[in-house]
């Protein structure tokens, strides 16, 4: 058995299906690719898969982690699996990463992407940064420049695109999301200068 770490990117209409039901595309995806996901014991038994922190919905991802537990691994179904996933989800990297700590012990940080939709908006959160203030007590980083704030965070699971918006929103700045667009550019661990991807161990494209 093989606990494979997947990173991926989810961009389109597909960004509106929510992140508790990826896992079973993804499983899906793989199975139709000749994988056999291992099962959790007990009396509810479902596959072992795990993602990264939760994204809200409609929020674009350019660098995902996954992890899932496979029974009969090969490099071919990394290879093949995006033959399988919808359009606007691509596995970017994958491979064997047994021995490392686990997902969640991983994803220490993740960088944001705020865009601003109104020009005013933007100066006026510039200027803001620049006098020192953050979004939220987690921020490890936010710069500013052309029309969009980068903002990254610790703690992921509990600070989020949405935690940073309800800051802009309650600081005035904005009045809701329909006037920013938001991304999550990364998931990984903060090197004390940015947001490092995950790595996968092995792999065709690890």
């Amino acid at each position: 058995m093989a606990r494979v770490r997947m990173i991926f990117s989810k961009r389109g209409r597909v960004c509106f299906v929510p992140h508790v039901e990826m896992p079973a595309l993804f499983c899906r995806a793989l199975r139709r690719a000749g994988a056999r996901i291992e099962m959790t014991e007990g009396m509810s038994p479902h596959p072992r898969i795990s993602l990264g922190p939760a994204l809200p919905v409609g929020v674009p991802a350019l660098g995902e982690p996954l992890e899932v537990w496979i029974g009969n691994w090969e490099e071919q179904f990394g290879g093949s699996v995006n033959s399988f996933l919808p359009r606007g989800v691509t596995v970017l990297r994958y491979g064997v990463v047994d021995g490392r700590q686990r997902l969640s012990e991983e994803c220490t940080a993740a960088l944001y992407r705020i865009i601003f939709r109104e020009g005013q908006a933007f100066e006026i959160i510039r200027k803001m940064i620049s006098g020192g203030w953050v979004p939220v007590g987690h921020t490890l980083d936010i710069s500013a420049s052309g029309n969009w704030i980068d903002v990254a965070v610790s703690s992921p699971g509990q600070t989020g695109g949405g935690t940073i918006v309800k800051s802009l929103v309650k600081e005035g700045v904005v009045g809701s999301w329909s006037e920013l667009l938001v991304t999550r550019l990364a998931v990984g661990r903060w090197s004390g200068k940015s947001v490092s991807p995950l790595p996968c161990g092995g792999g065709g494209r690890g």
